[in-house]
């Protein structure tokens, strides 16, 4: 006999029994620890800390040059971190009905039934208003802004519309940019040129690493509901040349950096290296569109191109 397939609904129903019967066996402190440890991965940990990393960038190039008080640089680090976890678990309290349905993500907190979606919602608020305070209070009213946008543009307006457009990725890349913006007015007190240049490099990198992950997950997205690709029954051909395409834009944003650096020479031959370094993969992903391997690769390399690159930069200021 066939094993007849549970709804979103009771699969975290009945995974909720289970957990809450593990809790009853526990002891009290061990039950505590775990639920924290739930709701930190409510966060999702890894996706905040590269989002938060490039806050750090924009941060350090801001403040380069200037003494900047150390009040100012601990509120920046925790308040941002707050904005951008309460962004990820508003992200999941919303559409865990469709995370359940997907292996990837059915062992997210919520569809788990580790956690409710309440506790889901109540966890990303407080985050969210604790972030846009201390932001408010402690650095800036333009960054708590900054900060309070992103939240609103991720959690209310990216994430439903991922489900109806494909467009949804290009209105989600917009507060994926904001951190580095964010990090530089935070030190500066104002917009500039290199805040808005961080910000487009930011922009336009999501979205070969986006179309990457779509790719390779392209039939739990379609079972989920989602609209990843880049547009209706995209096929690999032409996410993967859209990639490509996006992916020389990215560098060409790179390089426009060299003119605001100390050591111009230096930044550029380290810009064009990690830039021939994506674009090879990117490349290899056009040459051979549908192995998996090749739009792992366009993963891979966005996701350490971008920590690298803002690391390059700063030696370089």
């Amino acid at each position: 006999m066939h094993k007849r397939l549970q709804s979103p609904t009771r699969f975290r129903y009945n995974r909720g029994v289970k957990t809450a019967q593990r809790a009853f066996s526990m002891p009290t402190a061990m039950v505590r620890i775990q639920k924290l440890r739930t709701y930190w991965l409510l966060s999702k940990p890894r996706v905040t800390l590269l989002v938060w990393l490039t806050t750090v960038a924009g941060l350090v190039l801001g403040g380069w040059g200037q003494s900047l008080e150390g009040g100012l640089i601990l509120a920046t680090l925790i308040g941002s971190w707050l904005v951008i976890a309460s962004a990820n678990a508003l992200n999941q309290a919303i559409e865990w009905r469709y995370d359940a349905l997907m292996v990837r993500t059915a062992t997210r907190p919520i569809p788990s039934g580790s956690v409710s979606p309440l506790e889901g919602w109540s966890v990303g608020i407080v985050w969210g208003v604790a972030g846009v305070l201390v932001l408010a209070w402690w650095v800036n009213l333009p960054v708590a802004v900054l900060g309070a946008i992103s939240i609103l543009l991720y959690a209310f307006v990216y994430t439903p519309l991922k489900r109806r457009t494909h467009f949804s990725t290009a209105i989600g890349a917009v507060p994926g940019a904001i951190p580095p913006l964010a990090g530089w007015v935070a030190a500066q007190g104002s917009f500039s040129v290199e805040a808005w240049l961080l910000f487009a490099l930011q922009f336009v990198w999501q979205f070969p690493h986006f179309w990457a992950i779509a790719w390779l997950y392209r039939d739990e997205y379609a079972k989920a509901g989602f609209r990843m690709l880049p547009y209706a029954g995209a096929s690999a051909e032409v996410t993967a040349r859209l990639s490509l395409l996006y992916t020389l834009m990215m560098v060409a944003l790179s390089l426009l950096f060299a003119p605001f650096t100390t050591l111009s020479w230096l930044y550029l031959l380290g810009a064009i290296t990690l830039g021939l370094w994506v674009f090879g993969a990117a490349y290899r992903f056009v040459k051979a569109p549908q192995l998996p391997q090749s739009a792992r690769g366009v993963l891979i390399s966005s996701v350490l191109y971008l920590p690298l690159l803002l690391v390059w930069l700063i030696l370089s200021t």
